[in-house]
């Protein structure tokens, strides 16, 4: 979920370890070398198109419906999130808290609304460094709970990751 840079990253060294690799991305990629060689290597991008939720089963998602799809699930062994932060709405925001709008994982932020922006525009801003909770392998939680095949990669995660390494170490653990 997501056709950025690290999402189109994971793609690659997916199909390269010998996955089949979908990505869906709702809104265009601006590396196209990236998606070229995804598509080169065999993948399907369903570009124009998100997901909109997931069936659990346990801590282990079993399935996604996206917005194009609708009620034809897409099932795999392994999903990513590689959505963003704000600006790509892979978080968003009500005026009393941060969220991941998908599967309603697990975020790290500041409760206080104050410490959410620095006044001075230019300096470091702390939202930049919210993001979703993973366990030491990239699986997201969601209630404290591990989800053992959804993993999050790139800016969606919290701190200020190296996107192309975060999503590299997580294509490790699936293959």
């Amino acid at each position: 979920m997501g056709g950025g840079l690290s999402g189109l990253t994971a793609g690659v060294s997916l199909l390269k370890g010998g996955l089949k690799v979908a990505i869906i991305s709702g809104g265009l990629s601006i590396h196209k070398t990236s998606r070229s060689e995804f598509i080169k290597g065999g993948g399907t991008f369903l570009l124009g198109d998100s997901v909109t939720d997931g069936v659990f089963d346990g801590d282990t998602l079993s399935l996604v419906h996206t917005q194009n799809f609708g009620t034809t699930p897409l099932v795999a062994r392994h999903f990513i999130l590689a959505t963003g932060k704000f600006a790509s709405g892979g978080l968003a925001s009500t005026d009393r808290e941060i969220y991941e709008p998908i599967f309603g994982c697990d975020v790290q932020y500041d409760p206080d609304r104050s410490h959410w922006c620095d006044p001075d525009f230019f300096a470091p801003q702390p939202f930049e460094r919210f993001g979703v909770i993973t366990d030491t392998d990239g699986r997201v939680k969601i209630g404290g709970r591990t989800i053992s095949n959804l993993f999050a990669v790139g800016e969606v995660l919290c701190g200020t990751p190296d996107i192309i390494q975060s999503a590299l170490d997580v294509c490790k653990q699936i293959l």
